[in-house]
């Protein structure tokens, strides 16, 4: 088991386009693991992106890979479809694990992948980096002390939008590759049995897309919503009411032909508003930004920003450290991944009844 004084030695099982930018770039960066090992499926891109950061050992196959007993944890990032089954392989070969989000397709599947890291005393980790930016880690905290201290009353309500756009913000500087991607497997065949043919793939885009702020809600609000409302007369449009006691919950999500991206959560008290804004995910360097506005004899709104950060880097880090501190659950746990499927089936629940 590997100790503080023990460089983390990574595997990464993907070498593509998110792969390379959100994930092997930002733990090249870290000092405390070391990148030794890669995989993919297609050899030219596989060798093109070892020798760029200088990892020394490369397979063809996440099998081959997890036979290098020198390995401590693999970063999977793959096709979503792929994902259950590696992390399972990777779990049952002894690793802690990272992999994307959404965790599988199914809390089934997503159960199971839980009980097995438990049951082998593994670190899995899912990538809800989110909880891991620091203008969301700030607005938490005044979050909890607002709560705490009554400053501006009660919570009433909480009104959070995604309104898709172009997450990607022109990144740069990664390696394309001209092979052909792995064969891809449908994605709804690992939705939820209730939902019929024409509602698991949209299950599955909205998982994919909207999951982000389902986590991000209940990490702010501290447990899982009680789903009362839920309607998507289009598969580009979807609004749900949810509630934690006697606060409700109004989540609205859909997806727009438009560069700009929409998500923001606002946290509505008797006296005044919280409100985060989320940036695009690989709009590097750019926290989430904070306005406090509070209603007293004199209205007042102020912005708090945070050092320029970014959610992946400090999601890089928060997994070496949860693996070199195995018994400090992580935020980003897949315990925590898990609910979030469970609340998306939730969600679906109510358009089938």
């Amino acid at each position: 088991m590997p100790t503080s004084s023990h460089k983390i030695r990574l595997g990464f099982i993907g070498a593509g386009f998110i792969g390379q930018i959100a994930h092997i770039e930002n733990y090249a960066q870290l000092t405390n693991c070391q990148l030794h090992a890669i995989a993919d499926l297609r050899p030219k891109l596989l060798n093109q992106v070892a020798d760029k950061y200088d990892i020394p050992h490369r397979y063809s196959s996440h099998q081959e890979l997890l036979d290098d007993e020198q390995i401590d944890a693999v970063i999977v990032v793959t096709a979503r479809s792929h994902t259950a089954d590696i992390v399972k392989d990777c779990l049952l070969a002894g690793k802690h694990v990272f992999s994307e989000k959404p965790m599988a397709g199914n809390s089934d599947i997503a159960s199971d992948l839980v009980q097995l890291a438990e049951q082998r005393g593994l670190v899995y980790c899912v990538g809800y980096m989110k909880r891991c930016d620091a203008g969301v880690v700030k607005a938490k905290s005044i979050f909890d002390d607002l709560l705490t201290n009554s400053t501006l009353g009660n919570l009433l309500q909480v009104s959070a939008q995604c309104y898709m756009g172009d997450s990607y913000c022109k990144a740069a500087g990664y390696i394309h590759g001209n092979e052909a991607r792995p064969n891809m497997v449908n994605e709804a065949n690992f939705a939820p049995s209730f939902l019929n043919d024409e509602q698991k793939p949209i299950f599955a885009r909205y998982v994919n897309v909207h999951s982000h702020l389902l986590n991000f809600l209940r990490h702010f609000m501290g447990c899982k919503p009680t789903v009362e409302y839920f309607n998507t007369l289009s598969p580009l449009a979807h609004v749900c009411v949810m509630r934690v006691n006697d606060t409700l919950i109004t989540l609205e999500t859909g997806e727009v032909e438009q560069k700009n991206w929409q998500e923001k959560c606002t946290f509505i008290f008797e006296k005044g508003q919280l409100i985060v804004t989320l940036p695009p995910a690989l709009l590097r360097n750019v926290p989430a930004t904070i306005e406090l506005q509070q209603n007293a004899e004199v209205s007042q709104s102020t912005l708090i920003q945070v050092d320029w950060s970014w959610a992946f880097k400090h999601q890089a880090t928060t997994f070496i450290e949860s693996v070199l501190n195995i018994e400090v659950d992580s935020i980003i746990s897949a315990k925590e991944a898990l609910v979030d499927i469970e609340l998306a089936e939730d969600i679906w629940k109510k358009l089938s009844n």
